[in-house]
């Protein structure tokens, strides 16, 4: 089983109606993330990783997965050019991160529900404290409840 826990650090504190996607891609709700499974966790306690960015790019990177059953993706950190690696085979899902030795062995479908939660909860949280319509520029980046 796999989580992704997260806290926010700041709020937005510009102009949201006037947000751009460099904004959002560098500096949009920072904060920190941990992936956990079982008693293991790859902490990125930096304060500064633009929380609904990396959301929107695990999503991507769960649908470039999908496609095929032998595969890797890779994640680039903006700030520090660090990364995490997500390596597929058959439906097992390895994640390595370029500032630990900790490797997280998970399935597919475990990292598929845990980013999905991840995006729903970010989603949900700049919806009800930054903003109830939010800007189509922002949209885009949002999970759409169906």
């Amino acid at each position: 089983m796999l989580r992704i826990e997260y806290k926010i650090i700041t709020q937005y504190l510009g102009e949201i109606e006037d947000i751009t996607d460099e904004e959002i891609h560098y500096d949009f709700l920072p904060g920190n993330v941990s992936l956990l499974s079982s008693n293991i966790a790859i902490e990125m306690e930096w304060e500064w990783i633009p929380l609904l960015d990396f959301a929107y790019c695990l999503k991507r990177i769960v649908s470039k997965l999908k496609t095929n059953d032998n595969t890797e993706e890779l994640f680039e950190f903006t700030e520090n050019a660090e990364t995490l690696k997500f390596s597929k085979q058959q439906g097992s899902l390895k994640i390595f991160a370029s500032f630990s030795s900790i490797i997280i062995e998970t399935t597919y479908i475990d990292f598929e529900k845990a980013v999905y939660e991840f995006n729903i909860n970010i989603s949900k949280h700049i919806r009800k404290n930054i903003s109830d319509n939010p800007k189509s520029i922002l949209q885009k980046y949002l999970y759409i409840e169906e």
